[in-house]
């Protein structure tokens, strides 16, 4: 037999030893981690033939010495490819964590003896996956339909504050309870108003009569009444669509010092024909008044080319100084701009744009992170900057429930994440009322599995 295929076989003998304890590091960090596992799993299949060809060569090697040269080598190539392979892991997983330990791993597996102690401290040293770290990539179908959604409904259109104040979403009977004292209670001018109001929002099928009981606390003199029905008769609600009523109510609440009112008049005169009268108006309160609100629509008319050329830079501009000044509607239209373009090649450097602008509020800033780590569809970083802004509160606590339940929808592993995706978008139900759209479209299945384990909790 060739003193060469001695000394091989000798080698092959080191490297088993390397590649047995090699391939439990490996197998330890595929279950402690879901980054790029089938590259782990793939190291440990070409170990455990590298192991079947030791057992073959030596069997060779020990009955027929003269046969033993093509199975020491090929035994030498598959054990080395395990270690080439689960070196090349080992980089990979420098992603999640651990850079430069993972990166000096990978180069000295190309020495199999060091190689293997270093990936045996590289397994002992990464933790494992916290729960939003367990998410795998499997499509974004759920995530990318509930960042439509939100495109939807903070589109540019005219706003102004009045739409942030939120009653607090109520059971049936509690409802009936809270409107029962209201009504009791409505024999002042306030206390018609604040039963007008809410049996506006919790029962509209009775808007006959909280309109009636608007239009009383309106003839009192009330300035959020006589804005309610400027806004009825200017967008034909409840009421039948009139411009010039609208008006009136309008100016009727400006008088008592109603800014929304007044913001309401500007955009009646843009959508009357008088645009560089409102855009003038406009102007004057973002000015000289200080309104935000009024700067978040000359950001409008600025992106829709309304007395304007159409200019999404500088509308872009706009809504940034309305946010850092803490408009959230102009918040949500900049994570919505930036949405929209959140699946496009095309419109990669407008993402970028937008995306890349700081901002002071902090749970604002978690969630353009979050959106960013959705556009390099890294799932598990993505949903820990959501997780982050539902553990900040605040006003994008219920958008950041329902962006951490579609990733689990989309990427969980088992049907116990996509279980529990479900229930942190209902969790954000009683937080934000507009999570219902999104909940509708999650499986009945899933569902079902989901409220059952709320009512379960509760017992």
């Amino acid at each position: 037999m060739p003193q060469a295929v001695n000394v091989i076989f000798y080698v092959n003998l080191c490297l088993l030893f390397c590649a047995l304890i090699e391939m439990t590091a490996v197998i330890v960090l595929c279950r402690k981690t879901s980054c790029f596992v089938i590259t782990g799993r793939a190291a440990v299949i070409l170990f455990a033939l590298g192991i079947a060809m030791f057992i073959v060569q030596l069997v060779v090697y020990l009955v027929k010495p003269g046969y033993a040269g093509p199975a020491v080598y090929i035994c030498t190539v598959v054990l080395y490819a395990g270690f080439l392979l689960s070196g090349t892991y080992a980089c990979m997983l420098s992603r999640n964590s651990h850079k430069k330990l993972c990166f000096v791993t990978g180069a000295l597996n190309l020495l199999p003896p060091i190689g293997a102690g270093v990936f045996v401290k590289l397994s002992y040293t990464i933790k494992r996956d916290t729960p939003a770290q367990e998410l795998v990539y499997n499509g974004y179908a759920y995530t990318y339909a509930a960042l439509g959604d939100f495109c939807a409904k903070n589109g540019a259109t005219f706003a102004d504050m009045s739409g942030d104040e939120q009653f607090d979403p109520l059971s049936g009977k509690e409802a009936k309870k809270l409107l029962s004292k209201l009504k009791k209670n409505a024999v002042t001018p306030r206390g018609i108003y604040d039963y007008a109001a809410a049996l506006a929002n919790y029962r509209p099928d009775k808007m006959k009569t909280a309109v009636k009981y608007m239009r009383r606390a309106a003839d009192y003199g009330v300035a959020g009444a006589m804005f309610n029905l400027g806004y009825y008769h200017e967008l034909g609600v409840y009421v039948k669509k009139d411009h010039k009523k609208a008006g009136q109510y309008y100016a009727r609440a400006a008088e008592t010092g109603d800014a929304d009112a007044a913001l309401r008049l500007c955009i009646l005169d843009i959508a009357g024909g008088d645009i560089e009268g409102g855009i003038a108006k406009l102007k004057d309160r973002a000015v000289r008044g200080g309104d935000l609100c009024a700067k978040y629509n000359l950001a409008v008319c600025a992106e829709r080319g309304i007395g304007f050329t159409a200019d999404i830079d500088r509308a872009v501009e706009l809504y940034t100084e309305c946010a850092d000044g803490g408009l959230f509607l102009a918040q949500k239209r900049i994570f919505a701009l930036a949405a929209d373009n959140i699946n496009s090649a095309q419109n990669g450097e407008f993402f970028r744009k937008v995306t890349d602008r700081t901002f002071d509020d902090n749970s604002f800033m978690t969630m353009i992170s979050g959106l960013i780590e959705v556009k390099k569809r890294h799932a598990a970083d993505a949903a820990e900057y959501f997780l982050q802004a539902v553990r900040m509160k605040g006003r994008w606590e219920g958008y950041a429930r329902c962006f951490v339940g579609t990733l689990y929808l989309d990427c969980g592993k088992q049907d116990a994440d996509r279980i529990n995706g479900a229930e942190f978008i209902r969790s954000a139900l009683d937080i934000m009322p507009d999570a219902i759209s999104m909940y509708a479209a999650v499986p009945e299945s899933i569902i079902r599995e989901a409220e059952r384990n709320v009512r379960n909790s509760r017992i």
